[in-house]
Parts: structure tokens; sequence; C-alpha cells
């Protein structure tokens, strides 16, 4: 998988979504408080079906993603 910027080759930091777990203290009602841990498990890495947008050019520019 590789990610490209369109304006910019050049470009090679992009923001996407992950998923991770994270322990967190909460009272007795379930109602979050704060977080215990936040060095958890990555459960779903980056996905090339997600928004790859362009770190480098800070302006939502989405990035093309191929195999």
């Amino acid at each position: 998988m590789k990610a490209t910027c369109p304006k910019d080759s050049s470009h090679n930091r992009f923001v996407t979504v992950v998923h991770m777990t994270e322990d967190w203290v909460v009272n007795e009602h379930g109602e979050f408080q704060k977080v215990a841990n936040s060095d958890g498990e990555i459960v779903a890495g980056p996905n090339r079906d997600n928004t790859w947008a362009c770190q480098d050019c800070g302006d939502g520019t989405e990035a093309i993603v191929t195999d």
C-alpha cells in the first residue's frame, strides 16, 4: 500500500484513522473520568479504504492510495 499526494509527490505524511483501545477510569455509572492508560492495543491500523489527507498540504488534500 502506498499513499501519494496529488499536489506534491515528495509529501510523505498523511492523516488517517486507526482504531486503538484505551483504558479509562470511570465512576460507578460508567461515566468517563480520565484516561488511565493510553498505551492500548491497535485494533485496526491504517486501511486503504479510509480517507488519507496530506499532512504537509494542511488543506485536507486527499491522497491517492494504491496497492
